[in-house]
C-alpha cells in the first residue's frame, strides 16, 4: 500500500479519537451514558420459575492477592429463595456485580467460622437492609460458636446502625433489619421453606469442630456445598444423588513448588503455613477419583491454588463469578 494510503488512514484515526475526547467531555453525553449503564445494572432480571440457580461469587484462599477473586461465597436461588453459603471477604460486591437481590436474602450458612467465610457478613447485610427496608434481622446459621461471631459484628456496627437510622429515619430502615440473629445447628434439616430444604453434614476440616457442608433441594433438584474439608466419605454420602457438587480443593504440586521458594528465598513462617493447609484441605486427584466412584455427571472444584495448565472444570478461574442453573426436574 502507498505511503499517501497510510498517511490518511493514521489522519482519520487521529480525528476519530479527537472527536471521542469531544463527546466524553461533554457533561450531557457523559450522563447519558452512566444513565444507561445504571438501568441496566439496577433493573434485576426475574428468575425462572421452579429453577435451582447457584452463582460462585468467591473462591479465593485467605491469603489471596488477586483483586478479581471474592473469598468463600455461593449464593443459591430460586424464584422464592435467596440463600447465601459463606460470606468472605469481597463477596458483596461480587454480589452486587451478579445482579442479585440482595433485598430478599433469607439467611447466610455458614460451613465454619474461619476469617475468610465470616468476614464480609456486616456489608452484606447492610445491603440487605438499606434495599429492603425490613425490620427482620438476617438470620446467620452456623454451628456452635456462630453466636459469638453474630453478636460481635452486632456490638462492633451498633454505631454504623445508630447513625444510619438517624440520618434516613426509623421508619425507612428499621434499626432491628440492620442487625443479624444467630441460628446455632447441628447436622440435619436445618431450613425447610416453599419446598426448599437445606441440610448440613459434618465434614473433616480438624482442628476446626465441627465444620460442616450443606445439600439443598428444590424441585427434584440438588447441590451439595463441600465448604473447607479434606476428602471425606460424609460428603459423598450426603452427595448420593446430587445434580452439582461443589468441592474444596487445592493443587498440592503448586504448593509443593510455593513451599520450595519460599526456603529458598528466608520466608521461612511462609513456607509453613503453605504447607500447613494441605492437611485440612482436599487435594484435586482425590476428588476426581471420587467423583469417578460417585459416577457423578456435575461436579465443580472450587481451588484456591491451581496450576493455569489444569483442564478441568473450575467454578472460578478468570472470571469475577459463575452461574449455573439447575431446571426442575419434571
Amino acid at each position: 500500500m502507498s505511503k499517501r494510503f497510510w498517511l490518511i488512514l493514521v489522519g482519520i484515526l487521529i480525528a476519530a479519537l479527537a472527536t471521542s475526547q469531544v463527546v466524553l467531555r461533554s457533561d450531557t453525553i457523559a450522563l447519558a451514558l452512566i444513565e444507561v449503564g445504571l438501568r441496566s445494572q439496577m433493573v434485576s432480571q426475574p428468575l425462572p420459575a421452579e429453577t435451582l440457580t447457584v452463582v460462585v461469587c468467591g473462591s479465593a484462599s485467605p491469603l489471596g492477592n488477586s483483586p478479581d477473586r471474592a473469598q468463600a461465597c455461593i449464593a443459591v436461588l430460586t424464584d422464592k429463595h435467596f440463600l447465601m453459603f459463606d460470606a468472605g471477604s469481597g463477596s458483596q460486591v461480587r454480589l452486587n456485580q451478579a445482579g442479585l437481590p440482595l433485598n430478599r436474602l433469607e439467611g447466610v450458612f455458614l460451613t465454619h467460622l474461619h476469617s475468610d467465610h465470616i468476614a464480609e457478613i456486616p456489608d452484606v447485610n447492610l445491603t440487605r437492609w438499606a434495599t429492603s427496608g425490613t425490620a427482620q434481622p438476617l438470620k446467620v446459621y452456623g454451628p456452635a460458636g456462630v453466636a459469638q461471631v453474630v453478636n460481635g459484628f452486632n456490638q462492633a456496627f451498633g454505631l454504623d446502625r445508630d447513625y444510619r437510622v438517624a440520618h434516613h429515619g426509623e421508619d425507612f430502615m428499621p434499626i432491628t433489619g440492620g442487625q443479624a440473629e444467630a441460628v446455632t445447628i447441628t447436622p440435619g434439616v436445618v431450613f425447610s421453606e416453599a419446598g426448599l430444604t437445606v441440610t448440613a453434614f459434618t465434614v473433616d476440616h480438624h482442628p476446626i469442630n465441627p465444620a460442616y457442608g450443606y445439600r439443598v433441594d428444590y424441585g427434584g433438584r440438588s447441590v451439595v456445598i463441600s465448604g473447607d474439608t479434606v476428602n471425606t466419605p460424609s460428603l459423598w454420602a450426603a452427595a448420593e444423588g446430587a445434580d452439582l457438587v461443589f468441592h474444596d480443593a487445592l493443587a498440592r504440586p503448586v504448593l509443593e513448588v510455593m513451599h520450595q521458594v519460599a526456603l529458598d528465598v528466608g520466608r521461612d513462617r511462609t513456607a509453613k503455613i503453605v504447607m500447613d493447609v494441605t492437611d485440612y484441605h482436599a487435594v484435586l486427584r482425590d476428588c476426581r477419583r471420587a467423583r469417578m466412584l460417585q459416577g457423578l455427571d456435575d461436579w465443580c472444584c472450587i481451588t484456591w491454588c491451581h496450576p493455569r495448565r489444569m483442564r478441568w472444570w473450575r467454578a472460578f478461574l478468570n472470571g469475577q463469578w459463575w452461574r449455573h442453573r439447575l431446571w426442575r426436574k419434571t
